[in-house]
């Protein structure tokens, strides 16, 4: 049955109602079929030594390029988390494991990414040593 014929068996909606019911219903079903893209709107960043956590919005921005630049502007640390700097980027992904930012399609980030975390990058090679990140991730 087609979703605003469903609507219309609907006693006391009126024709707004109708509208936004038909509109969310669609918006459910396309989500159950899979039309709607996971991507998480707001991610929490960590970074090492700062108390509070802040929050980045991933479907503002077009790559890890953009991601580097905000994570720079919002701690205060430009130029600071591009390779070889003083910081590195790592992030925990949808099953519960460590990585570093940059290894997988920007798309496929979005997707798996649920925190970011700014660590030193002495304190990324000391995590890799103890086998929490994979070492192949920090070669470069």
């Amino acid at each position: 049955m087609p979703v605003a014929s469903h609507i219309d068996q609907i006693p006391g909606t009126s024709k707004g109602h109708k509208q936004v019911a038909s509109k969310t219903l669609t918006q459910d079903m396309q989500a159950k079929q899979g039309y709607e893209t996971s991507i998480r709107r707001r991610i929490k960043v960590h970074m090492q030594g700062i108390a509070v956590d802040r929050a980045v919005d991933l479907t503002a921005l077009k790559g890890y390029d953009d991601l580097r630049n905000e994570l720079e502007k919002m701690f205060d640390i430009k130029g600071e988390l591009y390779c070889g700097g003083q910081w590195t980027i790592v992030f925990i992904d949808d099953e519960g494991d460590m990585m570093l930012v940059g290894d997988d399609p920007w798309v496929e980030f979005c997707n798996m990414v649920r925190k970011i975390y700014i660590y030193s990058s002495e304190e990324v090679k000391k995590m890799s040593s103890s086998c929490k990140l994979p070492s192949s991730s920090l070669e470069g």
